[in-house]
């Protein structure tokens, strides 16, 4: 079991570490491959959406061919992805490493968490997702780092030397056992129309959307607001990493008091938490306020989910199917989220002002708590007490 965590948390390192380190090198490459904004975008979002599209499909894969296996190339073409990353020669080329490595990423997220609590004892689920969004955290601390030393040294260095971590987790992956032999899942058509009927994936999807909800909008807004009134990139940079940093402890923490009072607890209170910051905002606050609301709204997204898997996990035993597909649906509907929310507050923002569209994002998030809280009143008659 020890190689096999360490082979899931090496994996979920490098992708978060990944996901994060190109945002401080955008100006670098745009003007390296003289990209217009709108490419810049699409070198921006081309890993979240090859990882969405990916996501889903990887784990029902898992659970037809077991999820060792498909962790296996998903982080091998993760690797070759980041080599060609790291040293494309034109603009074209970079985005197509770019996506390519959202596909990988999607690709190991998927199977990687299947192999995971597909391999660990229910009682224990909570405690080894709380590890792994530590880890995850722990990525999102790393990445902005990998990003300066890109700055400081070449980019071609630097992503090489994240190849070679990926490296690292591709032999921990090969070494470690395949675990426990998972219920082969029926077509996928069939898996995600029974998964999308359990009541507790249903909570689980609305916990993961309610998390979108509330940071998107924060992410979005908060950001540019502090920039229009004259606070520094690097002031907005150490907020974020500082609850980054949080959120290593946050999620180890959840991990173990999710043992104690049950996963659906855990993940509503990182809702909660997630639901009140856009309300904080719709006040108007100093500056200084709204750095400390990015530090703090760092913490609950380890903390939710650390309470999300374990609950989409409980919903495939329930109804003998593998967790890949599971835990891919709750991957795929906050990426989904993430994708969508930004576009919707925008515009709500230019028309009617940030607080407008941070009530509206609050807004969504209470709602989606209420139905999580009506979904799992549900799910009581399955006798799942977590």
């Amino acid at each position: 079991m020890r190689r096999l965590f360490f082979a899931v948390s090496a994996t979920m390192f490098v992708d978060s570490l990944l996901y994060l380190a190109i945002v401080p090198l955008l100006p670098w490459y745009a003007n390296r491959f003289d990209l217009s904004t709108f490419e810049a975008a699409v070198l921006l979002a081309s890993y979240p959406i090859a990882f969405l599209i990916t996501t889903v499909p990887a784990g029902w894969l898992a659970g037809r061919v077991g999820p060792r296996r498909v962790m296996i190339g998903g982080v091998a073409f993760f690797i070759a992805a980041t080599i060609l990353f790291a040293w494309a020669p034109s603009g074209s080329i970079i985005i197509i490493a770019r996506t390519l490595q959202g596909v990988g990423g999607g690709v190991g997220w998927a199977a990687g968490m299947a192999w995971l609590t597909g391999n660990t004892a229910p009682e224990r689920r909570s405690r080894a997702i709380g590890t792994i969004s530590g880890v995850l955290s722990a990525g999102a601390v790393a990445g902005p780092i990998l990003g300066a030393f890109a700055g400081a040294t070449s980019p071609a260095i630097a992503f090489s030397f994240a190849a070679a971590i990926g490296i690292v987790a591709l032999v921990a992956t090969i070494m470690a056992p395949a675990g426990v032999t998972l219920p082969r899942d029926p077509g996928l058509h069939e898996t995600i129309g029974t998964l999308v009927k359990h009541p507790l994936v249903i909570t689980a999807l609305c916990l993961a959307l309610a998390d979108a909800a509330g940071v998107a909008a924060v992410d979005l807004l908060a950001p540019l607001a502090l920039g229009r009134d004259g606070v520094s990139s690097m002031a907005i940079g150490i907020a974020i990493a500082a609850g980054a940093v949080i959120g290593i402890a946050a999620g180890w923490g959840a991990g173990r008091l999710g043992e104690r009072i049950g996963s659906f607890r855990i993940a509503m209170i990182g809702g909660i938490g997630l639901g009140l910051m856009p309300w904080i905002l719709v006040f108007p606050l100093p500056n200084w306020a709204v750095l400390g609301v990015l530090v703090a709204i760092g913490p609950f997204f380890p903390i939710l989910m650390t309470g999300i898997f374990p609950l989409l996990s409980m919903a495939a035993d329930d109804l003998g199917l593998s967790h890949g597909t599971a835990n891919a649906l709750g991957n795929m509907v906050w990426s989904a989220g993430f994708a969508v929310i930004p576009l919707v507050v925008a515009p709500i923002s230019d028309i009617g002002g940030d607080q407008l569209a941070y009530a509206l994002a609050g807004t969504i998030v209470i709602v989606l708590l209420i139905i999580a809280v009506l979904m799992r009143s549900r799910a009581r008659n399955l006798s799942l007490s977590h």
